[in-house]
């Protein structure tokens, strides 16, 4: 029996948590957070992937705009009314339109898209390599001049696999280009 003042005993009502269900909740929270920190890793790969793949389109598309530049200059010249005698050879510097028949042309490029030097190495860029291939496939002679075809493979690598080993990646594109 219950004293006068004293409340009655409550052992078999208390309300809380036991040590047990403290345990359970913090593992499944923390089966969450290893989860959602191994999702920010997926993550964060995939975008370091689809940049270098960004740029690698980017250094193919900027190679085709130079040889279609190019392209338009030396047909321009080859139609020049003015000239007494064109040819290429009056447009000294062209890179691609010169390039021989289904001769590669192999330009280095760092992550930054600035031409580097084979086998430099540059302390502050540590980052990919895009080895940019060109070719020229022979272009038969229209009345507005030729028209080749020009393919730019970039070849790069941006992750390793599971044993350790780069995987190599790459990206293709081609461009019919008028030139004279």
């Amino acid at each position: 029996m219950a004293s006068a003042g004293h409340p009655p005993c409550r052992a078999a009502t208390q309300a809380g948590f036991s040590m047990v269900e403290m345990l359970m909740a913090a593992f499944i929270m923390a089966v969450g957070i290893l989860g959602l920190s191994a999702l920010q890793v997926m993550a964060l790969k995939a975008t370091r992937g689809s940049r270098s793949l960004s740029t690698a389109i980017l250094v193919a598309e900027q190679i085709l705009d130079r040889a279609e530049l190019e392209g338009r200059l030396s047909w321009l010249n080859l139609t020049d009314r003015n000239a007494s005698n064109p040819t290429l050879a009056d447009l000294s510097g062209l890179r691609y339109i010169t390039l021989a028949t289904g001769t590669p042309r192999v330009d280095d490029f760092n992550n930054r898209g600035r031409p580097v030097v084979v086998g430099a190495s540059d302390e502050q860029d540590s980052g990919v390599r895009y080895i940019a291939t060109t070719s020229r496939n022979p272009g038969n002679f229209y009345a507005t001049g030729y028209l080749s075809e020009f393919t730019v493979q970039v070849t790069f690598q941006d992750d390793v696999d599971a044993s350790g080993v780069a995987a190599p990646r790459s990206v293709r594109l081609t461009r019919m280009v008028t030139h004279g």
